[in-house]
């Protein structure tokens, strides 16, 4: 019964791997990690601690930030890349040695 959904599942992250891999990996380092997940976790660590620990802006912390925050998001988008990368190649493989083994 979850054997088609689980299939469709994977065949659409296969597929959407497919366009994000297509830009290129430095897009995707860039986009998906410094920009994205570096942004959202700066201005989201700035807010806590400025409105939610009622700190003064402190503009070491805030330097600090933007050197960590997309620092971490490109070391977080290169690990995300090659797992992906690893995931899609053992994907093609079983489709070449399915392919080959029906025909």
């Amino acid at each position: 019964m979850f054997e088609n959904f689980k299939s469709a599942m994977h065949n659409r992250q296969h597929k959407k791997w497919e366009q994000l891999r297509r830009r290129g990996k430095r897009s995707f380092i860039v986009r998906r990690g410094v920009l994205r997940w570096g942004g959202i976790m700066f201005v989201l660590t700035l807010f806590t601690n400025v409105f939610g620990r009622h700190m003064k802006m402190n503009w070491l912390l805030v330097v600090s930030l933007l050197i960590a925050c997309p620092f971490v998001g490109y070391v977080w988008a290169r690990c995300v890349w090659y797992v992906n990368e690893m995931h899609f190649r053992d994907d093609l493989k079983k489709q070449d040695s399915s392919k080959s083994e029906s025909a």
